[in-house]
């Protein structure tokens, strides 16, 4: 059989006559609805729980789709940074409403979330112990997660990690030891936490000063147990990559660079702002490097009971001239990843099997040859596109008038100019054109939580086909996007409101 996995259009008629997804009714569970649209590809999608909503998940999912979404951000009309108030109580506070519409729906019912959650667990078992759940349960994917775990098992894996890397309980940290040892530059991470939640990057006694306490208002009273990661902070810019587990076997995409805690355009060091597979200056050594990691990671994870998605991210060095000439392992993401749903579509742009095929293929335990994974590997075409994430800057609520659609742009003599509906970079016609998508604030949100206005809080993507990074700095966004930023944040006409309470 010619191998049906390299080209997406061979495999919508590989799937079509194998009936692989005939039967099943995909439930998607994630913090964007948008997101996905990385399983559209292959099959529709039935239901959505979501944290964010937005006018295009109305105009695009509801209407065009015809899918119910179930969104905490739609149920209270208010969008904040507090992410975890949707993962451990949404369910427990919809879960008879979600149930009662996921319960008709003919065939299996797969629930495919971004990450699992206890409170997933709970929904599961009291409402729906006939549903699939296609992810890894928490107490695997916490194992995985577990941010100290890689420097005890990096030598096992074959893969390198920071020099110097160790761990310590909070209560044994000494800001004089640290700087010493590190020269005074190193990052702390707490074991399990999300897009760049957990990482902290220390340059003065002010820094470390500030996240001690931080660190002990959220951990309360088991602060001095806790345990933290220290790494010596290296000053090349962040690489990512993505993999899958698959029928013994690991499926690999394309490296990218990702911008984390670039300071023009959020104020919280490790948070993550976007992704490039345009840039096309990672040096061929240092792809084969990443890829090499992935491979043995995977395998590893495998042999110890994982399934499925994955992502690792990099930390570098580089030479005087900037590029980079080493890589290390910072941490695992035993999940989707945030790169998970905009490279779906980036690789379907080149008529390439989007990773995500392998995420469901794994847990449907369809008869994907390990043969068929490693042509896909050899074979894997560059791809281009970048993704830019929007966030309000200034602290308080505020209420979105509605003024900026999700749509299809350009930019016309400076200023932003809406060309025509859509809401993926497949849709656009040329480099000139770009993306507004996934979360676009909808007319009368509130931004901002009630009880403390936080700022950060992400208002949507863009997406665009050229490279997004400085040219000569890799941590930072370019000038030439930074400043679009600024004019799309302007655009979404944010005005100063009353706070709107969560108790409803």
């Amino acid at each position: 059989m010619t191998n049906p996995i390299l080209r997406l259009s061979q495999l919508k008629k590989a799937a079509a006559r194998a009936r692989w997804f005939n039967d099943i009714r995909l439930v998607y569970q994630g913090f964007g609805p948008l997101a996905a649209h990385m399983f559209h590809h292959f099959m529709p999608v039935s239901g959505i729980v979501a944290n964010f909503y937005g006018e295009d998940v109305q105009t695009y999912i509801e209407k065009g789709w015809g899918t119910p979404v179930f969104s905490y951000e739609a149920k209270k009309g208010v969008r904040h940074n507090s992410v975890n108030l949707f993962t451990d109580y949404f369910y427990k506070d919809y879960g008879d409403e979600i149930a009662k519409k996921f319960n008709k729906l003919d065939g299996t019912v797969c629930l495919v979330p971004f990450n699992t959650t206890s409170s997933l667990h709970d929904f599961l078992f009291a409402h729906g112990r006939h549903y699939r759940l296609l992810q890894n349960p928490v107490i695997v994917q916490n194992y995985f997660d577990y941010k100290a775990r890689l420097a005890w098992r990096a030598r096992d894996i074959g893969i390198p990690i920071p020099h110097d890397a160790q761990i310590k309980h909070f209560g044994e940290v000494s800001y004089p030891e640290l700087a010493d040892k590190y020269d005074g530059h190193f990052v702390m991470q707490i074991p399990l936490s999300t897009a760049g939640g957990g990482t902290d990057f220390v340059h003065s006694r002010e820094d470390f000063d500030q996240i001690i306490d931080k660190r002990k208002r959220e951990c309360g009273a088991s602060f001095a147990r806790t345990q933290v990661k220290i790494t010596p902070y290296l000053g090349g810019p962040s690489l990512n990559c993505t993999a899958c587990v698959i029928n013994g076997e690991v499926a690999l995409s394309q490296p990218d660079i990702q911008i984390v805690g670039d300071p023009a355009m959020v104020s919280t060091a490790g948070q993550y702002i976007g992704s490039d597979f345009s840039q096309r200056g990672i040096p061929a050594d240092i792809q084969k490097q990443i890829l090499d990691c992935m491979l043995k990671t995977g395998r590893w994870m495998g042999a110890h009971g994982y399934h499925g998605n994955f992502g690792l991210d990099f930390l570098t060095t580089t030479d005087r001239k900037g590029k980079v000439n080493a890589i290390y392992v910072s941490e695992i993401n035993a999940r989707l990843v945030g790169e998970s749903q905009y490279m779906a579509d980036f690789q379907a742009m080149k008529n390439w099997v989007p990773l995500s095929f392998f995420h469901l293929a794994e847990f449907l335990e369809l008869d994907i040859k390990p043969q068929w994974v490693r042509q896909y590997n050899r074979e894997m075409p560059r791809i281009e596109g970048s993704a830019l994430l929007v966030y309000n800057r200034r602290k308080g609520t505020f209420r979105c008038p509605g003024k900026l659609r999700t749509g299809i742009y350009a930019m016309d003599n400076g200023k932003l100019s809406r060309l025509r509906d859509g809401y993926l970079l497949s849709e656009t016609r040329s480099d000139r054109e770009f993306v507004i998508t996934n979360g676009t604030p909808w007319k009368d949100l509130v931004v901002g939580h009630p009880r403390y206005g936080d700022e950060d809080v992400f208002l949507c993507y863009i997406m665009t086909r050229e490279s997004i990074v400085d040219p000569g700095n890799w941590r930072r966004v370019s000038d030439t996007w930074r400043s679009r930023v600024d004019i799309i944040r302007d655009a979404i006409g944010l005005e100063p409101c009353p706070y709107r309470t969560l108790a409803d």
